[in-house]
């Protein structure tokens, strides 16, 4: 079996929206993992790879790519007949873009305040303020998510299942342990459902040795 794609991983990280996607795209791929505990991604040999010091990262023939979302819209574009991302004249594309980079800058952004608030500011005397910001926003990204869910459901994008629901159920599922957890949100709490209903995603979660009950 020749081996494609390349995914530099770790558990539970911003790979799971691409290691899932590559399973329900059914291509072949490695995974080389970076264990964050370990710090790994600060290592001379991954800095080589990924300058940030991040996952996930992909390699494919001679190319780098980082930044999860880029990653994701980079392999679908691989790949146009799998359906997962829309076509270049869809009038359902600027969604698609729409959803994946805002999911990048703005709810990931409200997640990372709350999760790790120390990445903001130096020293501990406004962790508290900010953390509670980050979960007002990310709490609104829910309202705004729930909305549109409950307008075009079951998915982003309609009744057509793309990478931005991948990218999606991945931040959802880091919320499970969040002051703010979007399963508390009806529509996201559905949309969790029918991810964990695929294949793709559960294959993904026993690789990873992910448990998630919605």
């Amino acid at each position: 079996m020749n081996i494609i794609y390349t995914l530099y991983w770790d558990r539970g990280g911003a790979n799971m929206a691409t290691h899932a996607v590559l399973e329900a795209l059914g291509v072949p791929y490695k995974l080389i993992e970076i264990d964050l505990t370990k710090q790994m991604q600060k290592t001379p040999e991954y800095l080589a790879i990924n300058p940030n010091g991040k996952v996930p990262t992909l390699q494919h023939n001679d190319q780098v790519i980082y930044e999860s979302s880029a990653i994701l819209m980079y392999i679908l574009d691989q790949h146009p007949e799998s359906g997962l991302a829309p076509a270049l004249n869809s009038p359902k594309r600027g969604y698609y873009y729409q959803y994946l980079i805002w999911m990048s800058n703005t709810l990931q952004e409200a997640v990372d305040r709350w999760a790790h608030p120390e990445n903001y500011i130096s020293g501990d005397v406004n962790l508290k303020q900010i953390k509670e910001k980050g979960n007002q926003v990310l709490a609104r990204c829910w309202d705004i998510l729930n909305t549109d869910l409950g307008k075009k459901g079951p998915w982003l994008l309609g009744d057509e299942l793309s990478g931005a629901d991948f990218h999606l159920f991945m931040i959802t599922y880091w919320s499970h342990g969040y002051d703010s957890r979007a399963e508390d949100w009806p529509n996201l709490r559905k949309h969790i459902q029918a991810m964990l209903k695929l294949d793709s995603v559960q294959k993904m979660m026993a690789q990873e040795g992910l448990a998630f009950e919605c």
